[in-house]
């Protein structure tokens, strides 16, 4: 039995969402693994992780979601700690060039300068 919406002021959309299929990191990281804490402290532990996206703000999420530019961190290199990526700009830019370097194995320095606009190298 389905619910007729067709007499609601904003009726649902009868057809469903595609989903988005996220291409995979193309750099080394592993969902409960956090890429900076195995990176810096040679720390493997399995943890709560979260994506994130190496370039962000200004419409590069998109790119980067695009082009495999993401890792896992945990929380305290994501957004809480002294080493997070939203709060410390080394952090951030040692993955930075860490992306654009693993970009360039298959791409050239001027199609990076193109499409994100920064050299982190």
């Amino acid at each position: 039995m389905s619910i007729d919406y067709s007499d609601m002021a904003f009726p649902k959309s009868t057809r469903k969402k595609r989903r988005k299929h996220h291409k995979k990191s193309i750099l080394k990281t592993q969902k409960g693994i956090c890429f900076l804490c195995a990176l810096l402290y040679d720390d493997y532990s399995p943890q709560y992780t979260e994506d994130h996206h190496i370039l962000f703000g200004s419409g590069q999420r998109e790119l980067s979601e695009a082009d495999g530019l993401k890792v896992y961190l945990c929380r305290a290199h994501h957004k809480d700690g002294p080493e997070a990526v939203h709060n410390n700009r080394e952090t951030r830019e040692l993955l930075c060039r860490m992306a654009q370097q693993e970009y360039e194995q298959t791409h050239t320095r001027e199609e990076w300068e193109a499409r994100y606009k920064k050299n982190y190298l």
